[in-house]
């Protein structure tokens, strides 16, 4: 009788021992699971990075693009110069320094402080809200492009061609246009030649997307400008 319990051992320690082998593929497979989403996260992370927000300031008499690409860096871009920086310790808003003694800081969503070395500072204010809008509003065209950016105007607030390139280092003005099928021609108070002509066909801005109403060059002397334009109410 003291036999059947030893068979009875024996026949569970084999049952116990055929059964292990099967969960071991489980338990492999669960930690197979378990690392599937680690590849999908790290794409995630990736695609994070992105060009970067760009607003266009008027600091005094300079315009400054800066692209701020998240919080650790921006970069500033005055007319040809072109400042690569980082981020820099502040009591409030977010100042950005190239550690060669320029520097940008922000205050708020609209104001910033423009500094570069050897110049006094200027007071910055965004200008993307209203100069972005492509809207040739009550002037006969208006016309935009960008890198380096510029604007021109006819018969706007000011009568006859008003125009700013490089970012507003350069101003001029054509106080009696002449008007012709495809644009406006003339000269400058200081003799430089000013033409702005257009071609009515779609043209869509290559950084904000929006879409105008006509393609425009802008020759200013021997340097000419691309960009799109619309016409207005006059």
């Amino acid at each position: 009788m003291r036999v059947l319990p030893s068979l009875m051992a024996a026949s569970l320690g084999l049952v116990l021992s055929a059964c292990q082998p099967a969960q071991t593929p489980a338990a492999s497979n669960a930690g197979d699971a378990a690392a599937t989403p680690a590849p999908v996260a790290a794409a995630a992370d990736g695609g994070g990075d992105g060009a970067g927000n760009q607003t266009l300031y008027r600091c005094g008499d300079l315009d400054a693009r800066a692209t701020f690409n998240g919080e650790d860096a921006a970069t500033v871009v005055i007319g040809g110069r072109s400042f690569a920086m980082s981020s820099e310790r502040a009591a409030s808003g977010a100042k950005y320094g190239d550690g060669k003694g320029n520097s940008f800081w922000t205050r708020g969503s609209d104001d910033a402080l423009l500094s570069l070395k050897g110049e006094a500072d200027r007071e910055c204010s965004a200008v993307e809200a209203t100069e972005g809008d492509g809207s040739a509003g009550n002037a006969a065209f208006r016309a935009t492009g960008n890198e380096p950016g510029w604007l021109a105007v006819v018969d706007g607030d000011t009568p006859g061609l008003q125009v700013d390139v490089d970012y507003g280092e350069r101003r001029f003005t054509v106080a009696k246009p002449t008007e012709g099928a495809d644009g406006w021609v003339g000269k400058a108070a200081d003799g430089t030649d000013i033409k702005l002509s257009f071609q009515r066909t779609t043209c869509q801005d290559g950084m904000s997307g929006e879409t105008f109403e006509a393609k425009a060059m802008l020759a200013v002397g021997t340097r000419q400008y691309h960009g799109c334009g619309n016409f207005g109410g006059k």
